[in-house]
């Protein structure tokens, strides 16, 4: 690779770096060809891009961006999966991948400006989703509503009924 083009890669990585919510280091020994392609096919389905790249690069753009503490962890072969959106839907997706194949190997995750160890992945990857957690939020502001419009439906349909009987008592009169 040429002195210029190394140059580009690491610009290009400081950019994904400073533009990602969250990334993820793995390790994906072990995974073939077709593995590889399948994981980057779900996790560019859901807005994350998955790269492969050289430590060295990644060296120096962690270290110039501030985040020396990664560069321990650069050893061996390492993908990067970046999560511009969503900071847990990386997880998601790599744990469900890992589920099936048992790898990638997790090596460390950065989330928003913390830095978290490998054995903390399955917690963060069973924390549910941005989305998930509306969801649950609006169901819960959702659901006394309906029972009050239910309540009072009630209550107008039980005043409808009385006037119509004492309309009717009267009338008998």
């Amino acid at each position: 690779m040429l002195k210029e083009e190394k140059k580009r890669v690491v610009e290009e990585l400081k950019e994904k770096l400073e533009k990602s919510k969250s990334f993820f280091l793995t390790d994906f020994s072990g995974l073939n060809v077709e593995e590889i392609n399948q994981l980057r096919k779900e996790l560019k389905s859901n807005g994350i891009e998955y790269k492969v790249v050289k430590n060295t690069l990644l060296r120096l753009a962690v270290k110039d961006l501030g985040l020396d503490q990664i560069t321990d962890y650069l050893e061996g072969p390492t993908g990067v999966a970046f999560g511009y959106n969503e900071p847990i839907l990386p997880a998601k997706i790599l744990h469900n991948f890992k589920k099936k194949t048992e790898k990638p190997k997790i090596k460390v995750f950065w989330i928003g400006k913390e830095l978290f160890q490998a054995d903390k992945f399955e917690d963060f990857a069973t924390l549910p989703t941005r989305d998930e957690l509306l969801t649950l939020i609006f169901g819960c502001f959702k659901s006394p509503l309906v029972n009050l419009v239910g309540t009072l439906d009630g209550v107008l349909r039980e005043f409808v009924g009385t006037i119509e009987a004492i309309v009717k008592s009267k009338s008998k009169k």
